[in-house]
């Protein structure tokens, strides 16, 4: 597997991130909050802008990177548009979104933008049509959409795209959590205690050291589970493996970066605060940590898994 990523879409993903921070950054997430026409009347134009959505996960090695790297970008400033929603599925139908499920679910983030979506549930693949009512945000669900399911089909290949939704959510949260660390890492060199900086102490150094490691060991796998996909390889487990370390990984970070920041960090005026709350709907859709881990553990018990001690399946 290359570690380096082909350079046309290492330059995609620095236009990607220019242009967003130049549209306010996280700043653009709370803007949208409080007016949620922003997205359709902002955000949409400038993902048009940058060809963000006509760009095919599914096609050649540069322009598989510049989807996987732009979504990096776009999870960064935890953009307000359904962008892994649009990319999992073929650009013949992009204009339907593609939402995962793991049991009943009554809120979906931001489906009042799509002209349809449809819902996969895990595990089975069941799909099902998904009509949105008014939006009805909450503190730790702020583009959320009350919905309701009744059974569908759909012309497109349904675990492909299930597989590349949970890929790009991984680096949707990689681009978040490196936003997240990096604000802990200013704030422990800038500020001062007892005449130095509170990243001289040894509580802050550790914390400081778990977080940045939880952040490139899930970039390492999201890398991984890419090259897998490309090649036909990536199994469920393999899948399920990348979320339950996404997962992991955010917990790690979010947890050491508010340690770290103290209380100015719990509050809506800083940014960490801010990529918290709007990583809440991947971090708990399709499934929180037990219920990855269960399906987790039925994927190995029926297919194996391939790790460094690889594990047979129980039936093998």
């Amino acid at each position: 597997m290359r570690r380096d990523w082909p350079a046309t879409a290492v330059d995609y993903e620095s236009s990607v991130a220019k242009a967003l921070l130049g549209l306010g950054g996280v700043d653009l997430a709370r803007s949208c909050e409080t007016d949620p026409g922003r997205r359709a009347a902002v955000v949409r134009p400038t993902l048009d802008q940058l060809g963000l959505l006509d760009l095919d996960p599914w096609g050649d090695e540069e322009e598989s990177a510049a989807v996987v790297l732009g979504v990096r970008a776009a999870g960064a400033v935890v953009l307000p548009w359904p962008v892994v929603h649009a990319l999992a599925v073929p650009p013949s139908a992009r204009e339907t979104g593609l939402y995962l499920t793991a049991g009943p679910v009554r809120r979906l983030d931001h489906a009042d933008l799509f002209a349809s979506a449809v819902a996969v549930s895990l595990p089975g693949g069941e799909v099902a049509r998904v009509t949105a009512g008014p939006p009805a945000a909450a503190p730790l669900d702020p583009f959320a959409v009350p919905v309701t399911l009744s059974p569908a089909s759909v012309d497109f290949d349904v675990p492909a795209s299930v597989a590349m939704h949970m890929v790009l959510d991984a680096f949707w949260v990689t681009g978040a959590l490196s936003t997240a660390a990096s604000l802990a890492v200013s704030h422990a060199r800038d500020r001062e205690q007892f005449g130095r900086p509170i990243g001289k102490f040894g509580e802050i150094r550790w914390r400081l050291a778990d977080l940045l490691v939880a952040v490139d060991g899930l970039a390492e796998l999201a890398l991984h589970a890419w090259w897998l996909l490309r090649r036909g390889a990536a199994g469920d487990a393999d899948l399920l493996a990348l979320r339950l370390q996404m997962l992991e990984s955010a917990d790690v970070v979010l947890s050491n970066a508010h340690q770290i920041l103290g209380a100015m960090g719990l509050c809506d005026e800083h940014d960490v605060s801010v990529i918290d709350r709007h990583l809440q709907p991947v971090l708990h859709r399709p499934a929180g940590v037990l219920a990855t881990t269960d399906l987790l553990a039925r994927a190995v018990a029926a297919d194996g898994f391939a790790a460094t001690y690889p594990v047979p399946a129980l039936d093998a």
